[in-house]
């Protein structure tokens, strides 16, 4: 039946094939269904995913691995259930009961298997099984006794002692590094990094700013240069591995780890280099990089479509200039233009996919430019099908499916307008974009607009403004009260915001008359909420976290106010924030309901504050049992000794969590805090990890970087 479901969509797609080819429209769905195409005709070439890269017997294998991520990415963003189920089967084909991997030997050392497990982390989210994790322990396992060069590379594989390859970058760095970071586990994140450090320690070439395939320690291979120790040529998909491999990492290096930018620097020292190498005509890349016009030599495929993932990627995430968004759309075109080919069944074949190739090994392959050519040629080749599509999906985020622009350049002048045209309880994400303009209006996204992505430009110059507040009176004559003064009101689940300043700026150009100053930015009762490098500008009550129940996750954001200026019911995460008091007196008033496991913790964020401001508590309880919990922040001079204020409830003394650990700086003494709050132990701070605040029994993890693209299954 599935089959039969993907050839009659398929057949579709003759049409949209060949008028692509005629007239190219960049959007949003034009690169998800490409995604689409190439998901469909993967499946419908092989029944099972295990007989991806041409195989006869099952095999638990780091390309199989990579196809699967894929299709699970392809489900984030059309909720196609086909997809998961497909992964589905063929993770429970391997996986026993016990989380033990069929044809997986650990003690063969060998780098390739490990990512042949890199789809779990986000299966096992989606279809929650112990036999995934136990697996997972298993790959992760391998890494702590899997042999090393002097310097902490890992070896290629056993078989290949003393050995490291491009390809390996790929193949146990993403995995380790997810790993660490979901398991709580980041002092392994330097190991992650100098796994890159070696690497193009040894492999780069300052000539060319490219990377040599191989590096030999020993210097014994015969493919290996007796000085350096490198292979003789720069093989594309080698490359490919390599910048997948950084940018995927990327991910989940922390921002303050002085070693991120290091990767960051390899990532535009290549692709830099590359670009001199590129064939103009396709915006391909030639199987040996450097040498495209050298006979044998052939645009090739899979190196191709890496590239142009890496770089649209990069530019996404902000680690390469915005300038390689274009060119990876036009790499893009190219491959669709020059490597696919529509088959007689309906489905899409990508062409021009070199098979193998390595060095060493069975026979011996020398590395040398010959042996690079003579390798097989082949369609459907599942490392470039898997980065296809993961090009197309990334490609398509970066493709925002509404622009809104003061100047009318875009498809609505007022972001209320663009939020209005999202289709109500649409079942995949739909992204807005915001160009630079103070946008002054006052914003509701209604609860049915679930999974929106809203993304300015530049907080500094994409700003959402308005100037109610409580005191202030409707139509009727009646104030508005603190809850209808809000700027913005977010009420759906999933909802993320990057990139804007949201600011209430009641009493700023004229004053407030009446009682009731209270004025608010936003107001957010969303659940699996998620604010990235924004900024929140008001007085009292700049930020209310409504809802209880709701969680919502804050991620290098600024925040100012001067009373209670972050307050509310749901539980909500502040990840390396700036909190800015501009006045003397709270910073929160948590309103945590009775029994709630959590409410809002403050993690590596940085208290500051205006000039002359000196007296400014932690926190006063809205509601008896308030939880608030600063942990490794940099807090000010302006802090208080006492730290916490009862709001003149003795009995909140008795019932609130105020919990403080391991904070510095000048506000951080904790000699003559109130007897009534905590400083808490290791063991408690454990339960205040953003892990175990956030995730809920859905398992939500915004600190991994992830954004839902389809609906939380009920």
């Amino acid at each position: 039946m599935r089959r039969i479901i993907i050839s009659v969509w398929l057949m579709t797609c003759f049409l949209m094939h060949v008028e692509a080819k005629k007239q190219i429209e960049r959007t949003h769905d034009y690169y998800t269904e490409w995604a689409i195409r190439i998901g469909n005709s993967e499946m419908s070439h092989n029944e099972h995913l295990w007989q991806a890269d041409f195989l006869k017997k099952p095999k638990w294998d780091y390309t199989q691995g990579l196809v699967a991520k894929s299709l699970l990415e392809l489900y984030k963003a059309t909720a196609d259930e086909r997809y998961l189920a497909y992964v589905q089967e063929y993770a429970d084909f391997f996986i026993n009961g016990k989380g033990e991997i069929m044809t997986y030997k650990k003690l063969d050392y060998n780098i390739d298997r490990v990512n042949g497990g890199i789809f779990l982390f986000d299966l096992n989210k989606f279809v929650p099984k112990q036999q995934y994790q136990a697996a997972m322990d298993s790959l992760r396992s391998q890494l702590e006794t899997h042999p090393r060069v002097k310097e902490g590379a890992f070896w290629h594989k056993k078989r290949y002692p003393h050995q490291v390859w491009l390809d390996g970058l790929y193949m146990g760095s993403p995995f380790y590094a997810r790993y660490s970071v979901e398991h709580n586990q980041p002092e392994y994140l330097k190991d992650v990094v100098r796994q890159f450090q070696v690497a193009d320690k040894y492999t780069r070439d300052p000539k060319t700013g490219l990377n040599f395939h191989g590096w030999d320690e020993s210097r014994e291979q015969a493919w290996a240069n007796k000085e350096t120790g490198c292979s003789p040529h720069f093989w594309g998909r080698s490359i490919g591995w390599y910048l997948m491999a950084i940018v995927d990492v990327l991910d989940y290096i922390p921002q303050e780890m002085p070693e991120r930018q290091e990767l960051i620097d390899i990532l535009n020292r290549v692709c830099k280099a590359l670009m001199k190498y590129q064939d103009k005509h396709t915006q391909m890349w030639s199987q040996v990089t450097d040498r495209p016009k050298a006979e044998g030599n052939y645009l090739e495929s899979t190196s191709t479509t890496m590239f142009c993932y890496a770089m649209a990627k990069g530019a996404r995430m902000g680690y390469l200039p915005k300038k390689y968004l274009e060119e990876a759309r036009q790499v893009f075109d190219g491959l669709c233009e020059h490597s696919t080919q529509l088959n007689e069944d309906g489905t899409t074949s990508i062409t021009r996919a070199c098979a193998v190739a390595g060095l060493g090994g069975e026979p011996y392959r020398s590395g040398s430019y010959e042996y690079y050519i003579s390798e097989p040629v082949r369609n459907d080749d599942p490392k470039v099908v898997g980065p296809f599509i993961l090009a197309a999906l990334e490609l398509a985020k970066s493709t925002p499916h509404i622009v809104v622009a003061k100047d009318g350049s875009g498809d609505y002048k007022t972001l209320q307008a663009a939020i209005d045209a999202v289709p109500h309880f649409k079942k995949t994400r739909t992204v807005i974009y915001i160009k630079p303009g103070i946008y002054r209006e006052k914003i509701i996204i209604p609860k049915s607009k679930e999974l929106l992505s809203i993304i300015g430009e530049d907080p500094l110059t994409t700003v959402i403004s308005y100037d109610d507040y409580a005191g202030k009176e409707n139509a009727w004559g009646q104030a508005l009260g603190t809850s209808g003064s809000a700027t913005v009101y977010a009420f759906p689940d999933d909802l993320y915001m990057e990139n804007i300043t949201i600011a209430n700026t009641a009493g700023v150009d004229k004053p407030m008359k009446g009682k009731g100053h209270q004025a608010v930015a936003l107001h957010v009762s969303s659940d699996r909420a998620v604010f990235v490098n924004c900024r929140f500008l008001g007085n009292q009550d700049t930020m209310f976290n409504y809802a209880a129940g709701a969680r919502q996750y804050f991620k290098n954001c600024y925040i100012e106010g001067t009373t209670d200026f972050i307050f509310g019911w749901a539980t909500a995460v502040f990840d390396q924030c700036v909190i800015h008091s501009k006045r003397n007196s709270y910073i929160t008033a948590a309103s945590t309901l009775q029994g709630a496991t959590h409410g809002f913790l403050f993690y590596q964020c940085k208290l500051t504050a205006a000039p002359g401001v000196t007296e400014v508590y932690l926190g006063r309880p809205w509601r008896p049992y308030a939880q608030t919990v600063f942990m490794e922040c940099e807090l000010g001079e302006h802090i208080l000794p006492e730290g916490w204020h009862n709001w003149n409830k003795p009995q909140a003394e008795k019932q609130v969590l105020y919990g403080e650990y391991k904070n510095y700086g000048k506000g951080a003494d904790t000699d003559n805090r109130v007897k009534w709050s905590q400083q808490l132990t290791e063991q408690q701070a454990e339960e205040y990890s953003i892990k175990n605040v956030l995730e809920g029994k859905d398992g939500w993890a915004p600190q991994t970087g992830i954004i839902r693209y389809v609906p939380v299954k009920k």
